[in-house]
């Protein structure tokens, strides 16, 4: 394997750039360390490292695999001299070890390249774990093969979204000095919640605030009938919806008697939703359990405006050739897909649009499209956030 490996130049696209480590780890770093980082394309099949000894030390490294699934290689060269990448190639190098634990004995001045060769499997990228008397550093390198795996998992750190949305609404409002409107009430606060441009009522989630308090109150206004708070007895509140397909809303209200409309503005042409919890088994356009309640406020919010057209689009990190997944081998066609990530977004847009139809939006109002990674956020994500971000479905009112 590795004589069949060394001696080929497309192997080595990357040994020009290796993540270079001072050893030992200098004075300011923490006694555990954990970094991600994330292959960039050229690192399709290989990741360099470089260390370079600072002093004399004993280095114990172990390299292990995120996915078991997996095969990879792990290279160390010692090396003396300012061309590696050259040397490597036309003076043919070969490793003095292919162990992927152990113990180096480093000396001052000596420099080391550490080369993870991905041979098959999903290529989901690999553990690296130095460690020199008490300190510890450890790297958690992940291949494009591997990020869908973990997506949900990331995308509750980043999200957050409502609540965080709702209380930096209401603490700004509660910095302003006159209330924006005054609506009348006797024994209780009630109002409807209604689509801006359709004048129709629609079921949302209400924050209420009573201005100097941190006591909020959450309601639900639902279609036809809206909400109440009996015995409401507050002189000024603020309010706040953040619904999904709608520009946020915020208000503050002096209370006297009576009842209110919230109006929602609904996106407009041109807009698009990001759809961020919409998760699909890796490598395959089935959609997990878990994407069912995102999809249901996109359903919910296309049954609210009739008119309105929409395109789906479907979005992944780069432009890789797709392969089969082995343990999916004796599932249905959409679990094992093979081919382009273009063609791949584009099932994946269609699998939606069929859920919407299925669930009561017209076929008419509805287009999808696959860009795989022509429209990547981030061009050369350099970690897992950075690399989920590309992997998205975007949904655009196109009319």
């Amino acid at each position: 394997m590795i004589g069949n490996f060394l001696f080929s130049q497309e192997n080595y696209p990357n040994c020009t750039h290796p993540k270079k480590i001072e050893i030992p780890f200098e004075s300011s770093t923490i006694e555990t360390s954990i970094e991600e980082i994330y292959y960039q394309p050229e690192d399709d099949y290989t990741y360099w490292y470089q260390i370079s000894v600072q002093s004399d030390c004993i280095l114990k490294y172990k390299m292990s695999l995120i996915n078991e699934d997996d095969d990879y290689e792990f290279l160390i060269y010692n090396y003396q001299g300012n061309n590696f990448c050259n040397s490597i190639i036309n003076k043919k190098i070969i490793p003095f070890s292919i162990a992927k634990e152990g113990t180096l004995n480093l000396k001052q001045g000596e420099s080391y390249f550490f080369n993870v060769v991905y041979l098959n499997g999903n290529g989901c990228g690999h553990n690296l774990s130095l460690s020199i008397g008490d300190n510890n550093m450890d790297i958690k390198a992940i291949q494009n093969g591997c990020v869908e795996e973990v997506m949900e998992e990331i995308v509750a750190e980043e999200q957050n979204v409502v609540e965080e949305i709702v209380e930096e609404i209401i603490a700004e409002e509660q910095n302003v000095a006159e209330p924006l409107k005054s609506v009348k009430i006797e024994n209780g606060i009630s109002g409807l919640v209604i689509n801006g441009k359709t004048k129709r009522s629609v079921d949302a989630q209400v924050s209420i605030l009573p201005y100097n308090s941190v006591q909020k109150q959450e309601v639900r206004s639902v279609i036809g009938s809206g909400f109440v708070l009996d015995n409401f007895s507050e002189k000024k509140v603020v309010i706040a919806v953040n619904k999904f397909g709608y520009k946020d809303f915020t208000d503050t209200i002096a209370v006297t008697s009576g009842s209110f409309i919230i109006e929602l503005i609904p996106i407009s042409v041109g807009d698009k939703l990001i759809m961020k919890k919409v998760y699909f088994h890796p490598n395959t356009y089935v959609l997990k359990e878990e994407s069912k309640k995102e999809l249901h406020k996109l359903l919910a919010f296309m049954l609210e405006n009739t008119n309105s057209s929409f395109e789906i689009q479907g979005h992944t990190n780069g432009n890789r050739s797709v392969k089969r997944v082995k343990k999916y081998a004796h599932l249905g066609d959409d679990w094992n897909f093979k081919g382009s990530s273009k063609k791949l977004s584009k099932l994946r847009a269609e699998k939606i649009k069929t859920f919407l139809i299925e669930n009561g939006v017209s076929g008419d109002q509805l287009e999808t499209e696959g860009y795989g990674g022509d429209k990547m956020i981030i061009s050369k994500p350099k970690n897992m956030s950075q690399a989920m971000k590309n992997i998205r479905v975007e949904v655009i009112v196109i009319q």
